[in-house]
């Protein structure tokens, strides 16, 4: 069937190693599994699940994981085609090339851990058949893909989760898709915190979050801060910049006098790295990942409890003083007027 070749044909090339079970069935199913980042909580895995009824029209997909999302849970109400020429679609232009929505799903629930995709009964025929010019006539639903989120929720960390899809046409006809079992990491993950010299300095990898003076001394928060961060352009005529170092470590490499707090004595051994340019920390490509691997396997013994003259897109594995954490701290932005952006992945130990 001509129509439906045009949204199967993309799933079937790039379908994940998964488990159909519609051979004998009038409804196909296919599916991909998008996200190829480590599946940490509070992040989402997104699937494109494909269906094409050969009898009648699409009636309802069906996610069940096998424990229950976080919130954002769901199937998307679009679905996606690429632009062959420019097209204005709801006072949008798209250029050639561009991927553009298309309402599919007439509504979408999640209830637990199973969530509902209820189609439309027509959309625009180019979205099946890109021969069709786009606005000039309506389809019955017979072939679809459409986005499904999962958001990995904290309950999950450390355990297995794997998905069932399933879809069912409006003769009744039934397909299902069964995903392997996906590790979910034990890392924790906070992106874009910001810190500023003499202000928001103070890190706690514990924490994953930066302390003003005033607030590691009035929560009583010393023993908990990993790392100081100071910008100072040159230390005894050496360049200095933009540097971490632990409270408790040689003070002929803390450039600013007194900025280590009361009773803030850690000496947290930390490894600067120019090459780990994490995806997930990142925020764009390439797609390399640290992964709960990189943590299990990393071995800071000759470590100093210093790194100085950090740039854009450097990094420092760490590790707590107690020995409760792993990190991986990343650079994702700074100036010379003294501030920096982070990203941290944390592992507990």
């Amino acid at each position: 069937m001509k129509l439906l070749k045009y949204v199967m044909l993309s799933a079937i090339a790039l379908s994940c190693f998964s488990c159909s079970d519609d051979d004998d069935s009038t409804l196909r199913n296919d599916l991909i599994k998008k996200t190829v980042a480590p599946a940490i909580a509070g992040e989402k895995i997104e699937f494109a699940y494909a269906m094409g009824a050969q009898m009648g029209q699409l009636g309802q997909a069906e996610a069940r994981a096998s424990i229950s999302g976080a919130e954002g849970t769901g199937f998307e109400l679009n679905s996606w085609f690429t632009a062959r020429n420019k097209l204005v679609v709801n006072g949008v232009t798209y250029q050639a090339g561009d991927d553009v929505p298309v309402q599919t799903v007439k509504d979408a629930s999640t209830n637990g851990a199973t969530s509902t995709a209820t189609m439309m009964d027509k959309v625009d025929e180019h979205y099946m058949n890109p021969a069709v010019a786009f606005g000039t006539s309506q389809a019955s639903l017979i072939a679809a893909t459409v986005r499904y989120a999962y958001v990995v929720p904290a309950e999950a960390k450390g355990k297995n989760i794997s998905f069932t899809f399933s879809s069912t046409s409006s003769t009744g006809a039934k397909a299902s898709y069964s995903t392997p079992s996906y590790p979910v990491s034990k890392m924790d993950m906070k992106r874009l915190i910001e810190l500023g010299n003499e202000g928001a300095c103070y890190f706690s990898i514990e924490d994953m979050k930066a302390y003003t003076k005033e607030e590691v001394t009035t929560q009583s928060l010393a023993s908990k801060i990993d790392f100081i961060y100071i910008y100072q352009a040159k230390l005894n005529g050496y360049d200095y910049k933009h540097s971490f170092v632990s409270p408790g470590t040689d003070p002929k490499y803390i450039a600013i006098a007194g900025i280590v707090p009361a009773g803030a004595t850690n000496k947290t051994p930390m490894e600067k790295r120019a090459n780990v340019r994490d995806a997930q920390l990142k925020g764009e490509a390439p797609n390399v990942y640290i992964d709960d691997v990189d943590f299990q396997s990393l071995d800071l013994g000759a470590a100093v409890d210093y790194a100085l003259t950090f740039s854009k897109d450097d990094g420092a594995f760490m590790k707590t003083a107690n020995g409760k954490y792993a990190a991986y701290v990343y650079v994702n932005k700074i100036d010379d007027s003294g501030k920096m952006t982070i990203s941290i992945k944390r592992y507990p130990l």
